[in-house]
């Protein structure tokens, strides 16, 4: 073993807890990136090969009347269209055993499950439903509660119908049950099993891709299949025609994920900046307390570049020790993260690997940056002359009390001694502490800022429910006569107000841009004259007036999509060559149900005229006498019965609290990962602190011993150093408060720009005193260690020379 291994190894295990602070802090900020990383492309790698699977249509379309197979060969024959694939979905009820009460489901039916186009569904045990047979959708068969090879009972003519569970079926087009709003069983069957259940062999909607994919080609093949609907009879004058067009490489989740990606890798970025600051401090400590050691190195013959190595080397051990903790436990975290994100959003599960790319980052991170921190001090440190390296004695070179810091506090009066003692020790090394309190700060920043993201989401969450107006709301599948159906619903129980609202999906455009591309799709929201349940917040122009024509007020985000505002004029295709010609009065702030932004809202009456469907509506807004959530399930349940004894079909329905806890449900899990990521940074900052603290008690080992020589006891000592680590802790929550009141807005309108989602900035004043609960905490505990071991040090030991 060589003279310079054996120094850097007894500097590395004379001071074991050193070493250990150095190394933790490393490894949090360095696994934080691996997670991030390794996260990030299991997500990338597994929802590309979802999107290749899954092989998206182009469009949509839903049908009101069902069509058959001869259709489908029409549209397929077409000569843009590549490939046309039939489906049904209808609502059923249904309930595991004949005891229990009946529930929502869905049925899906495939032309064939063994040859299917689109949306591929994938059997994951049992074998395809044959005749009187189910599948369930695999993350829903345990929630409901189904046994798998026994009966579920499904409601066909008010009677239980037995049929046997065969297999369970992944169907990317369905949710997990916790995040799925409509709380929906999904259920397969064959074409002939569907017959029995409701009806018809023939297919409710229709999939279809063109040769060569451009959203205006879509959208005029889309015009065409309309045209030939309208001809079948498929489309009916009191029907919705729906289109939704899908781009193959864009996927909403997938934009959603990166823009979280995004925010967690500069975060864990941010935390490995902070974690360098101990090596900084460190390394700074080691070549101050080894002044003596350099000079004698360089008078016995040691070069300056062989000094400097003997450092370095011992800051590559940290960066290597660091990794033996970092790699595997970012790829654990990392992967755990990923699966979570993928069982949500019901994607293909990949199965554990280290992913190369993060371990490069890792690798390379870990080892480059604590050497790239402790190069500078290092070469300062060495740089010293024989002559001052013999003459000092580790007491410091003389220059404490002449700055203007130092002056300034030894002026302050009337404090205890001892407090005074840690005041002044507190900036003895201000480039130390100073570095101590950016870590501090920022973890401080960041846990505000964080905490105020979530209170804008719970204002935000709280304004968009107060703008709908109602508590349970039910879309028709073909439009209801105004008059009877709210004389209909104000008879229910439990309704205390009804609106009929009329939804149509359409394009818009400026005025004169007629080429496909300047189109934008707009939800048209026809509301009553008097609406009480229109509640949308206001943001510039002013509100509906009964005297408008054809005024509408438009969502701000589409305004700002199409470049128009307040005065200008819009023109709305309806499809099937009509257009009008709408002004805009208003824009407002409105996310509507399924955090669709594109609405735009005018009188019923002009939309209905404009689409020959006067005195008809397409959606019924309904208040329920309760506000509660049992209320509104309640009475979502009676109607829906109403509805299915009165031959009346529903494509929607949903409860404004049930909607409200599921947006809750996702933002805990956005929050939750922002949190952890805070904590890693305040995890850095409390290792900090406390590796600041334990420096400081090896450099005043003499002082400790002259304090404890003239009668200071255990106590007094131990109250230095925790209230230096308090002080460096409050006044960082102090510098952390107003920076957090600055970063905020700009942190929550990054995060609302990368999840498509329009916070409401809200700051909050309780993140701010429960950080300082959290400092308090965090200084006391980091700086107990420090202090313990200032007060175990002896006279003798202290006093005596190496």
């Amino acid at each position: 073993m060589t003279i310079a291994f054996r120094k850097v190894w007894r500097d590395l295990w004379n001071h074991k807890g050193r070493t250990l602070l150095v190394v933790l802090s490393i490894a949090v900020g360095v696994l934080a990136l691996g997670m991030t990383v390794t996260s990030d492309t299991i997500l990338k790698q597994q929802m590309a090969a979802s999107r290749a699977a899954r092989h998206k249509p182009h469009a949509s379309i839903a049908l009101a009347i069902p069509i058959g197979d001869d259709f489908i060969e029409a549209i397929a024959a077409l000569p843009d269209v590549a490939e046309a694939e039939g489906r049904t979905t209808a609502n059923i009820r249904w309930k595991p055993t004949l005891e229990s009460e009946w529930q929502d489901a869905i049925i899906v039916v495939s032309p064939s499950y063994e040859d299917q186009v689109f949306d591929l569904i994938e059997l994951k045990r049992g074998h395809w439903p044959g005749n009187n047979e189910v599948a369930v959708e695999y993350n829903h068969i345990e929630y409901y509660r189904i046994r798998f090879g026994e009966a579920l009972y499904l409601q066909v003519n008010e009677r239980p119908l037995p049929l046997r569970v065969v297999a369970t079926v992944r169907d990317p087009l369905q949710m997990p049950p916790d995040y799925n709003p409509l709380d929906r069983v999904a259920l397969y069957v064959n074409r002939d099993t569907a017959e029995r259940l409701i009806g018809t062999r023939g297919f409710t909607q229709l999939r279809f891709t063109i040769r060569e994919y451009s959203e205006a080609g879509v959208q005029e093949a889309v015009k065409e299949v309309q045209d030939r609907l309208e001809r079948l009879g498929a489309v009916s004058a009191f029907s919705t025609f729906s289109a939704d067009i899908f781009d193959p490489s864009g996927d909403q989740n997938q934009t959603v994920i990166d823009g979280l990606g995004l925010v967690l890798i500069v975060m864990a970025f941010f935390s490995l900046a902070l974690s360098v600051t101990l090596v900084i401090n460190t390394i700074n400590a080691i070549v101050a307390q080894q002044v003596t050691q350099i000079g004698i190195m360089k008078t016995v013959g040691g070069l300056y570049w062989q000094i400097v190595s003997l450092y370095l080397a011992g800051v590559t051990v940290y960066g290597g020790l660091s990794l033996l903790l970092a790699v595997p436990l970012g790829a654990i975290a990392g992967y755990r993260l990923a699966l979570f994100w993928l069982v949500s959003l019901n994607a293909p599960v990949a199965p554990f690997e280290i992913q190369p790319a993060a371990f490069t980052y890792q690798l390379a991170v870990g080892m480059i940056a604590p050497l790239a921190a402790a190069l500078w001090p290092v070469l300062r440190g060495v740089s010293i002359s024989v002559r001052e390296a013999i003459a000092s004695y580790g007491l410091g070179r003389g220059h404490y009390g002449a700055g203007r810091l130092d002056q300034w506090m030894g002026r302050v009066q009337g404090l205890p001694r001892m407090a005074a003692l840690s005041l002044r020790n507190t900036f003895r090394r201000a480039g130390r502490a100073a570095l101590t309190e950016i870590t501090l700060l920022c973890a401080g920043a960041i846990f505000m800022m964080v905490m105020a993201t979530g209170n804008s989401f719970n204002r935000t969450i709280d304004n968009v429910w107060a703008s709908w107006g109602f508590d349970v709301i039910f879309i028709f599948q073909d439009f209801q006569r105004v008059a009877e159906m709210e004389a209909l619903l104000r008879a229910q129980p439990g309704v205390n107000q009804v609106e009929l609202w009329t939804w149509v999906q359409a394009q818009a455009h400026k005025p004169g841009l007629t080429d496909p591309a300047n189109a934008h799709d707009i939800e048209l929201r026809g509301i009553p004259y008097g609406t009480e349940m229109f509640k949308a917040e206001l943001i510039e122009g002013r509100r509906l007036d009964p005297n408008d024509d054809h005024a509408m007020a438009l969502n701000q985000k589409l305004a700002g999509d199409m470049g128009v505002g307040v005065g200008d004029m819009v023109v709305v295709d309806y499809g099937g060559g009509k257009e009008k010609t709408w002004t805009i009065v208003g824009l407002v702030s409105d996310v509507g149900v399924g955090g669709i932004q594109d609405t735009a809202f005018m009188w019923r009456e002009v939309l209905a005229e404009d689409i020959n469907l006067s005195g008809r509506a397409s959606v019924a807004q309904i208040g329920a006498t309760e506000d509660t959530r049992a209320a509104q399930d309640a009475l979502k349940f009676t109607l829906q019965q109403y509805f299915a004894s009165h031959n009346i079909r529903t494509t929607l329905t949903t409860g404004q609290l049930e909607n409200k806890e599921l947006a809750s449900a996702m933002w805990d899990i956005i929050g939750g990962l922002l949190q952890l990521m805070t904590i890693m940074v305040a995890a850095v900052g409390s290792i900090g602190l406390s590796g600041t603290l334990s420096i400081n008690v090896m450099e005043r080992r003499r002082e400790i011993g002259v304090m404890r020589a003239v009668g200071a006891s255990s106590a007094d000592v131990a109250f230095i150093f925790m209230g230096e680590g308090l002080l460096l802790g409050m006044i960082s929550w102090a510098l952390a408060v107003p920076l957090s009141m600055i970063g905020a807005q700009y942190f929550v309108t990054a995060l609302g720009r990368a999840l498509n989602f329009p916070f409401a900035y809200q700051y909050s004043f309780d993140g701010m005193w429960v950080w300082l609960a959290i400092i308090i905490v965090l200084s006391v505990v980091a700086s107990w260690l420090p202090a313990r071991r200032a007060t175990q040090i002896s006279v003798r030991e202290s006093l005596a020379y190496e």
